[in-house]
């Protein structure tokens, strides 16, 4: 298994990610290992540990040791998150522009200049992932499609698993959010917002309180 599933598996952790990373981690090298764990952001201590347990060829150990620290990191971004403030947030892009939600129309974009109120999320905690609810009443929810675009609904998360984003804090301090579909939200430089494969630059957010 290549070194990107692995990251992808320590990044967005599930039921799933033991079973990846201890297949990742038989075939690999301490330095791939290394690496790998340095790209997700896992804390040095537990990547230690796990090589050390590496070296003693207990690799069920060092997955388990990758595992629970990827899934507390996660549980940590996501409290970090939602859980102040109401998550009264913007998502502002790599392009300094913002995610505008549009009022009479079911669809966002980028908007470049001063915040205004489309520009107001707020970000709520569900199940250990968040969503994004536009500050228009009635309520509207950021919606992730399987064909990479991203538009409204006014469905409840309950119903809609699409609405459902893993969070991710990078090391720079910017955030990055990953869809049911395996794709990073994006915000491109033509002001289009959209979903992509991989994480760049253009799939990096700050969010600056309002």
């Amino acid at each position: 298994m290549g070194n990107q599933v692995a990251q992808m598996a320590l990044v967005a952790p599930d039921e799933k990610t033991y079973d990846l990373i201890h297949s990742f981690i038989c075939g690999s090298s301490a330095d791939d290992i290394a690496n790998v764990c340095n790209a997700s952001s896992i804390p040095e201590q537990a990547r230690n540990e796990a090589i050390s347990e590496f070296h003693k060829r207990n690799t069920e150990r060092a997955a388990t040791i990758l595992t629970e620290s990827a899934k507390q990191k996660l549980r940590e971004s996501t409290k970090e998150l939602s859980g102040s403030a109401g998550g009264k947030r913007m998502l502002k892009s790599h392009h300094g522009t913002y995610i505008r939600a549009y009022d009479t129309e079911w669809k966002v974009d980028l908007m470049r200049g001063e915040p205004r109120e489309s520009e107001h999320w707020y970000v709520e905690d569900w199940r250990g992932k968040v969503v994004f609810k536009a500050i228009h009443s009635p309520g509207r929810f950021l919606r992730a499609l399987s064909c990479g675009k991203v538009d409204l609904v006014p469905t409840h998360p309950h119903d809609c698993p699409a609405l459902m984003w893993k969070p991710f804090k990078n090391s720079d301090g910017t955030w990055s959010f990953l869809s049911i579909h395996g794709t990073w939200l994006s915000g491109l430089k033509n002001n289009v917002v959209c979903c992509m494969w991989e994480c760049k630059s253009s799939e990096k957010f700050t969010l600056p309180w309002w």
